[in-house]
């Protein structure tokens, strides 16, 4: 087989690269074979990547069982739990283009002929995505599976008798405002998170994980494998030796993801009630896979998907309990009439023959097409005087009450101004509350308003307050919200020019987000914005290059 390791491994002018190899114990038959680099984003840090390095060791074991030469190496992967709320959280989204980097880098640099990436959470997951789209050689993902959930079977605020990691910020507010005790509280903080792994809802790092299998670039139902279960070694075994059928079939990233797995990935999180974030992120994956699609595009496709999973926080379901009911080949199933499957996958089968094995084993879980938990989806792109280049909302965690609502504005210039105002109870039952100058540039790196919304929830506002921003939201938010709003105000967005009280109006149905009193252009006259603290480090290269959170947050590679 001829493969691009062999350029620089066979013949006297590359005996300089052969003995670096052998130094490190390498011996001439493995390196005559091909060069599978496992890409792994291990951490004592994030408690979802604390097993990926055991993950790696039966990885490696499948590539060596099916005729391969593992090599490793490592990439950041910052927890966004650990960094929610503070300066740090500005690090989180800069981290995928870093990913991507490292991956390219490492890849071209040592001509590997093929990759395994390892990740779980957040912006780990689509930065190797992006990293593997760039090099296109053949790839496959492995995550490294959600926790399993808390027990709570009394006062459990999702309804059911699981709880997760995004309870303990809600809980939070129910404490400020009197509904639970300390020692409740701390009851709470103690046993949301019994188990290492992805947090147990549908965050952005499940999301991703779970769109990712949809997509065709994980194995068939290993999504939503717990952390902590046997299954997820064994199936690491196998990507490894799956990655072997992609090299010698010559199966890449790009033949995998094409326009219409991406379509497919975005109705398969309409249909879970996935997080907002994934928007970022499949037109990112677009950008680097070089397919030309724009938010409105996206979105569209989407818009007709009824919500089919009630996870939290959209409902009381785990992701464990999506697992034991099939996970995403049993929802693809489902889905079956609304999906294209015939798109070659990372098994080197469509996705067609890929869910054919699998049956939904829990229809109180995974509910049928024709009834949803919701016949609104799970995502919704909005439009309008406040938001021309496109906005961001989750109709499946929004109460029914809440999905369309007008209300004056309650401004706050940070994160960090808005979450001393909560909890100062400065908004008031009726308010639209605007977080701006946290977009991409803005904050800069775009930080997750998470804690804002959650605060509201606990205190029993989520339904009776919107809160709007340039920000974004973490995908275990709840409540009336809007993200992602466009332009953003460091762009000259209209989002900079809104006074207090200005009257905001929200339309989740109708896919509007309007200020219908306010004439922009004569406040551009009159309404200086904010100025913006000074970037520094590797924010400061992020703020000057990055690009609007429409077109996906992206830093361009290419001309």
């Amino acid at each position: 087989m001829n493969t691009r390791s062999q350029d620089i491994m066979t013949g006297p002018e590359w005996a300089n690269v052969r003995a670096l190899y052998k130094s490190g114990g390498c011996s001439d038959k493995e390196l005559r074979k091909p060069l599978i680099g496992i890409v792994d984003a291990y951490s004592t840090m994030c408690p979802g990547h604390t097993n990926l390095r055991l993950l790696a060791d039966r990885v490696r074991d499948g590539i060596y069982a099916a005729g391969g030469t593992p090599v490793s190496f490592s990439t950041i992967g910052a927890c966004d739990g650990v960094t929610m709320g503070h300066d740090g959280m500005k690090y989180v989204l800069p981290t995928r283009e870093m990913i991507a980097n490292d991956i390219e880098a490492m890849t071209e640099g040592h001509r590997l002929d093929g990759l395994v990436l390892i990740g779980s959470c957040d912006k780990i997951v689509p930065g190797m995505l992006i990293g593997a789209l760039r090099v296109n050689v053949p790839a496959i993902f492995l995550n490294g599976g959600p926790s399993l959930p808390g027990r709570m079977t009394e006062h459990n605020p999702y309804g059911g008798i699981y709880i997760d990691h995004s309870a303990i910020q809600q809980s939070e507010g129910a404490l400020k405002s009197g509904k639970i005790t300390e020692e409740e509280f701390t009851w709470i903080e103690n046993n949301a998170v019994p188990t290492i792994g992805s947090c147990a809802m549908l965050g952005t790092a499940n999301s991703m994980c779970c769109l990712a299998e949809a997509m065709g670039m994980s194995l068939p139902g290993s999504a939503a494998i717990p952390a902590v279960y046997s299954r997820r070694y064994s199936i690491a075994f196998e990507t490894g030796m799956a990655v072997m059928d992609l090299v010698r079939k010559d199966i890449r990233p790009r033949d995998i993801i094409t326009r219409e797995s991406i379509f497919n990935a975005y109705k398969v999180n309409c249909a879970i009630g996935g997080s907002t974030n994934v928007v970022l992120h499949l037109l990112a994956i677009a950008y680097a896979a070089e397919i030309d699609m724009n938010i409105f595009e996206l979105g569209e496709c989407g818009d007709e998907i009824p919500h089919l999973v009630p996870m939290i926080p959209a409902g009381s379901a785990t992701l464990l309990d999506f697992y034991e009911a099939g996970g995403i080949p049993a929802l693809m199933q489902t889905m079956r009439p609304v999906l294209d499957l015939t798109g070659i996958t990372c098994t080197a089968c469509t996705s067609e023959e890929n869910i054919a094995p699998f049956r939904n084993a829990n229809q109180q879980v995974i509910l049928p097409l024709e009834h949803p938990v919701h016949r609104r989806g799970g995502l919704r792109i909005l439009k309008g005087s406040l938001a021309p280049d496109g906005a961001v909302t989750k109709p499946s965690a929004i109460p029914d009450a809440a999905l369309t609502f007008t209300g004056p504005a309650r401004i706050y210039e940070s994160e960090e101004d808005a979450l001393k105002g909560i909890r100062n109870m400065e908004v008031q039952e009726g308010d639209v509350v605007v977080i701006r100058n946290e977009g991409p540039k803005g904050g800069p790196g775009m930080p997750e308003m998470y804690k804002a919304m959650k605060l509201l929830v606990g205190m029993g506002l989520g339904a009776k307050v919107c809160l709007i921003t340039d920000g974004r939201f973490s995908g275990s938010n709840n409540g009336c919200f809007v993200g992602h709003i466009c332009p953003e105000a460091i762009d000259d967005g209209p989002i900079a020019y809104l006074k207090d009280g200005d009257i905001i109006s929200v339309d989740v149905p109708g896919k509007s987000i309007d200020a219908p009193e306010v004439d922009f252009d004569e406040r551009r006259k009159t309404v200086n914005p904010v100025t913006h603290a000074a970037a520094k480090g590797c924010l400061y290269q992020y703020r000057r290059n990055v690009q609007s959170a429409s077109r996906g947050a992206v830093i361009p590679t290419r001309d």
